[in-house]
């Protein structure tokens, strides 16, 4: 290891990073090295890279290497953390990293259920769960409510009808948005607010002592149920996931969907047309019934 990056590991274990960090940064930066000195011919030097190094190595890690954009991007952070030293230490009068840009990441689709995983789930909470756990359950899978606009919800947030019902819901950014009701959603909230305490608290979902559950309740009640189901890694989050998922399935535009969803880039909700896992698993199991 060249004396550079030698003493650049030593003040970073000075400054105490975390043991992990400094071994994972000699490591990047001495593959580093050992490209440019391959690359060019050259022994390496903080001075002698140029930002058109730093673009053919981030190219080799990508085309030759095939390397995961995370993985690309660790890289690249530990050259740009190896370079802001070099030139506090006078060592370089410019960065050489200031306009190489990192690895865009193909954004995953969301985690989802399918529809016989959110039926096992509901049935296992009309078998364990009280009328308040169904109620919660169904107005998530039913709204694609945030975890943290279900526990602020009011009474007064919510009208309910024979024929009709809407909540009424202040999203992210104090955005306010109108979901409608669907009988399903409709019937597990008037069950509920039958047997719902006559207390101050005008919460609509309230716990065992009268107050509004934390997210933290509502996410642990969604992994009880979840894991009586048979179900891993169900959360509140899966559920909206799932309602959006479904919506486009059943051919809604991404416009309503997204506007259900509350979400402000339309960007966004076009991670639902993405296959998931197991729409993969599916498509490839077609071909083996066809042999």
């Amino acid at each position: 290891m060249s004396d550079e990056l030698t003493a650049f590991v030593q003040d970073l274990a000075r400054q105490e990073a975390a043991p992990l960090t400094v071994a994972s940064y000699q490591l990047d930066l001495q593959l580093f090295a050992k490209w440019f000195e391959q690359a060019n011919g050259e022994v390496f030097t903080a001075k002698a890279v140029t930002p058109t190094d730093l673009r053919e190595y981030r190219a080799f890690l990508q085309n030759v290497e095939r390397r995961r954009p995370a993985t690309i991007n660790r890289k690249l952070a530990a050259l740009k953390s190896f370079f802001r030293w070099a030139q506090g230490a006078k060592r370089i009068a410019e960065l050489p990293t200031e306009s190489v840009k990192g690895v865009q990441a193909q954004p995953s689709p969301p985690r989802w259920l399918d529809k016989r995983q959110v039926d096992r789930l509901l049935r296992a909470v009309e078998r364990h769960g009280t009328k308040r756990d169904l109620a919660v359950l169904q107005t998530l899978r039913h709204t694609g409510l945030r975890v943290g606009e279900l526990v602020s919800l009011r009474l007064q947030d919510v009208d309910l009808s024979e024929r009709k019902g809407e909540l009424r819901v202040w999203g992210k950014g104090s955005k306010h948005r109108a979901i409608p009701l669907n009988v399903t959603v409709r019937r597990a909230l008037e069950d509920y607010l039958r047997v719902r305490p006559l207390v101050k608290d005008e919460h609509l979902f309230l716990n065992r002592r009268g107050a509004a559950p934390t997210t933290k309740a509502i996410q642990d009640l969604v992994a009880k149920h979840a894991q009586l189901a048979g179900l891993e890694d169900v959360s509140p989050h899966v559920l909206r996931h799932s309602f959006g998922k479904h919506l486009v399935e059943e051919g809604v535009d991404l416009v309503t969907v997204s506007t259900l969803l509350g979400h402000s880039r339309l960007e966004t909700t076009a991670l639902y047309t993405q296959p998931g896992a197991r729409d993969l698993e599916h498509a490839v199991s077609k071909l083996a019934l066809e042999d």
